[in-house]
């Protein structure tokens, strides 16, 4: 056994060594910091004057309205790339995509620099777009001071939209978000999905298109939106972002693997539509069961089930039945597909 003397020595040695060790294992290893947990997917409102102008250009393009007359250019030019676009709406994303970001319309001018020469429409025709997307950017530019005091009537309109939003959906964002989600089977993926709010647009009044990053980016029109529609047009809108991030691991994806294996391919109607049927009925399930148990389908108050004819109708009801617990998720899905006619050979 060693004496006091030298257990005291070899304890100021050990003493003496410490101070360096922390400074090397601190020096190496840094701070410690606990992992950032992600937050969970939510609503990210946008109001901006440019894309405001954008959509309101294109609604009156749209119409029979005479625009004023600082707005004429950019109305015709939007007329004329409509017709280049064989008046496809969703064809609108090649430059509608390019719009997140952009304050003024000198943002607009300059994003549009990155637009597309052309694009192929449904078909295989190839639709002119820079050219004329350049153009009517350039005619907004010019029509822009014109436009500042409708913009501000304009915002007046949608900002009521948003605190309409906050006070009634707002408490509950999370829990709708989430129900939803997990109706539709998709994961989590953590987004902060941008909608645009504007005070009108052209048909169909709300869109959604990738933007630059390949993410989806939605546009909302306010006025034709009363009451609980509003809220279901942003979730409706919202899934498909959703549905873009999930990458078809979701009932949506499932939907579309079942009806190909049915014959019913990407070129077929059905393998959109009904896919589109159950985003309708899920976002308005949603805002029923979490926000508004008095809310009427937007399917309902604006025909579109009834456009859609009974393939809609199977949608609602297998859907309904699984929601209520009485079919699990591949047991509806089935009863779809299972309710449509077969497809030709």
């Amino acid at each position: 056994m060693r004496k006091p003397a030298e257990r005291a020595a070899i304890g100021r040695m050990l003493l003496a060594l410490v101070p360096p060790a922390l400074a090397l294992l601190c020096a190496t290893s840094g701070p410690f910091r606990a992992p950032q947990e992600k937050a969970p997917t939510r609503i990210e409102f946008h109001e901006s004057e440019a894309v405001d102008l954008w959509f309101h250009v294109r609604a009156v393009a749209g119409s029979r309205a005479t625009p004023i007359e600082a707005l004429a250019p950019a109305v015709e030019a939007a007329q004329e790339l409509h017709r280049a676009l064989a008046r496809d709406a969703l064809a609108w994303g090649a430059v509608e995509g390019l719009l997140p970001g952009a304050e003024r319309a000198s943002d607009i001018v300059a994003a549009f620099v990155r637009a597309p020469e052309s694009i192929e429409l449904p078909g295989g025709a190839k639709a002119p777009v820079r050219a004329g997307a350049q153009k009517l950017a350039a005619a907004l530019a010019q029509a822009e001071p014109a436009f500042a005091e409708t913009w501000k009537e304009h915002a007046l309109r949608t900002r009521a939209a948003r605190e309409r939003w906050q006070a009634t959906v707002g408490p509950k964002e999370r829990e709708l978000i989430a129900f939803h989600l997990a109706s539709l089977g998709m994961r989590d993926p953590n987004l902060a999905i941008p909608v645009y709010l504007v005070a009108d647009a052209s048909w169909p009044g709300a869109v959604t298109h990738l933007d630059e990053a390949g993410r989806g980016v939605c546009f909302v029109a306010v006025d034709t939106e009363p009451g609980s529609l509003l809220f279901e047009t942003v979730l409706h809108e919202a899934t498909h972002a959703l549905d873009v991030a999930t990458n078809d691991d979701s009932a949506l994806g499932a939907l579309r693997k079942k009806l190909e294996a049915a014959g019913h391919g990407p070129r077929d109607k059905l393998y959109h539509d009904l896919p589109h049927a159950l985003m309708f009925v899920q976002a308005a399930e949603s805002v029923r069961r979490v926000i508004d148990p008095a809310h009427v389908d937007y399917g309902e108050s604006e025909k579109v089930y009834e456009r859609m004819g009974a393939s809609a109708e199977a949608v609602r009801g297998f859907w309904h039945d699984h929601l209520d617990g009485h079919l699990t998720l591949d047991q509806a899905l089935d009863g779809i597909v299972a309710s449509l006619e077969p497809a030709p050979k």
